[in-house]
């Protein structure tokens, strides 16, 4: 690989970090005024240290390791099985979603070529 080519490569990286700067240090704004808005509405506050160290001493107690020792074969295969519902009902409802069975209906250019 010549050194234009990557030179030229380098200079395309550039320009693509540099185009999408603007959009994300906008979004970035907008979602941390948001943030202090919803802060300030809620009257959040940090927690202090007290509150820090309950939550720590709560996971701690109910983070039973010896459960996860205890877990079977029957356990991991039943929760399999539970996962493949998940993702079949999830699959069935994008095949509903887009009301067809393969890929999105999608008109444009693309398709007026063939």
């Amino acid at each position: 690989m010549s050194a234009t080519k990557i030179i030229s490569c380098a200079q395309n990286l550039v320009s693509k970090a540099i185009a999408l700067q603007k959009p994300i240090v906008y979004d970035a704004k907008v979602v941390g005024e948001i943030a202090k808005q919803v802060y300030t509405k809620e009257g959040m506050s940090f927690p202090t240290g007290a509150q820090f160290a309950e939550a720590q001493n709560f996971v701690k107690k109910n983070a039973n390791v010896n459960a996860l020792k205890s877990v079977t074969w029957n356990n991991v295969a039943k929760g399999g099985v539970v996962l493949a519902e998940i993702y079949t009902f999830f699959l069935i409802g994008e095949i509903v979603g887009r009301r067809n069975l393969i890929g999105y209906n999608v008109k444009g250019e693309s398709s007026s070529h063939h």
